[in-house]
């Protein structure tokens, strides 16, 4: 090899090792803002940025509710919502998010199996919305077709049924619109 080819092989090796760019910190989601915390892993597991509920349009805030305080931290993203709602479980996240004409609604994990849970939903379309029992556990599934363009407003609440009647976490989670 001459002398020519073993300095340019090694200056190149030289400048490969210290030509190292960081990338931003939204660079490895590919949105403008990266979700965080037990919102994020969440979010990750039900596939990120290309995934069920896409980017996110805005930073983690904390939500307050009437009788309770500081209830936990909500965020929003092109498809839905997702909120760490603590007071019904330490790890508690629950999701809502609308896509090919149905609205879902996703929760995961509580501090404990429970029984059954209360699922509440709303929506410009049905004001009232409804109310169903689902099969406990410590995480869940919920959907029903889309009959508004407004999105459908989520809440839950783990359940304990006995014999005469069910005993039930004293609140409902942070709401998630989807």
């Amino acid at each position: 090899m001459s002398r020519r080819m073993i300095f340019s092989i090694t200056a190149g090796l030289a400048l490969a090792g210290t030509i190292v760019v960081a990338a931003p910190a939204h660079a490895a989601t590919g949105c403008a803002i990266t979700p965080y915390g037990l919102i994020g892993a969440r979010w990750a597991e039900l596939g990120g940025a290309n995934g069920k509920l896409g980017c996110p349009t805005t930073q983690e805030t904390d939500v307050y509710m009437n009788g309770v305080g500081w209830a936990g931290r909500r965020q929003s993203f092109v498809r839905g919502q997702m909120a760490w709602s603590p007071k019904n479980g330490s790890k508690l996240v629950v999701a809502a998010y609308s896509t090919n004409g149905y609205a879902y609604f996703d929760w995961k994990s509580t501090d404990r199996f429970w029984d059954k849970f209360l699922v509440r939903w709303t929506s410009a379309a049905d004001p009232n919305g409804g109310q169903e029992d689902f099969i406990g556990g410590n995480r869940g599934k919920a959907w029903t077709r889309l009959r508004t363009n407004s999105g459908y407003r989520w809440n839950v609440k783990g359940c304990d049924t006995g014999v005469f009647g069910s005993r039930c976490q004293p609140y409902w989670t942070i709401s998630v619109t989807g």
